[in-house]
């Protein structure tokens, strides 16, 4: 489920603004979250309520917002460099 959302984030920072990218990347965050600890892609090794769930999960959504953040400042500093 990281390589889906990590995926999702790239797409949307590739292809939206920095702020809707970001919103984004929270926002599919919580939606794999949701998968992997209530939803189809629960497993009975998953408790959510343990730091063992949160603490990667936690992990994953700082990698997705630096991600947001450096690939939507990259395509601005291009934007800015083409004119």
């Amino acid at each position: 489920m990281d390589i889906v959302y990590l995926a999702a984030v790239i797409v949307a920072a590739i292809t939206l603004p920095r702020q809707r990218a970001l919103v984004v990347a929270v926002g599919a965050w919580a939606f794999c979250v949701a998968l992997v600890g209530w939803g189809p892609a629960k497993s009975d090794g998953v408790h959510v309520a343990t730091a063992g769930f949160w603490l990667p999960w936690a992990v994953v959504l700082v990698l997705g917002v630096g991600l947001a953040l450096g690939i939507g400042t990259l395509r601005n500093r291009r934007a800015a460099r083409n004119g």
